[in-house]
């Protein structure tokens, strides 16, 4: 139990954050590459979610690794609920994500409006932060 903790602790000071001061710089280069409309075309974000997969299985074993480490999670727990969940999702979004962004008519419009021809477009809206809790791939 000790050599646990000790060990524990030293993995604890190897851990590297994102120093506070760094964060604005790093959103700030999220925003400008959203507002150049660098991540609007399809293609870049299907490109986007095809590196996330392969730098998920690439480091596959570190992920494992790490779950028993720091959540003592099994080898079979981990890739259930971590890497094959995170994977799938990843998959099934790429499957998608083409009709999920097309253009749809717009319904229930007034009879006057029909002959526009209105469309409703999903075009993303801004860049987005997601913290983690606990699980690395969540």
């Amino acid at each position: 139990m000790a050599q646990d903790l000790v060990s524990m602790a030293s993995i604890a000071t190897e851990l590297k954050f994102t120093p506070v001061d760094t964060i604005p710089a790093i959103a700030s280069g999220i925003r400008n590459a959203f507002n150049s409309h660098k991540t609007l075309p399809i293609a870049f974000r299907l490109m986007q979610l095809r590196r996330l997969y392969w730098g998920i299985k690439d480091n596959e074993a570190a992920i494992i690794q790490a779950c028993k480490q720091d959540l003592g999670k099994g080898t079979f727990e981990t890739y259930l609920a971590e890497i094959g969940w995170c994977t799938n999702d990843i998959v099934f979004v790429t499957r998608n994500l083409e009709k999920w962004a097309k253009d749809e008519g717009a319904p229930d419009i007034p009879l006057a409006n029909k002959l526009l021809n209105p469309r409703i477009r999903k075009d993303p809206l801004g860049a987005v932060l997601i913290i983690g809790s606990d699980s690395p791939c969540d």
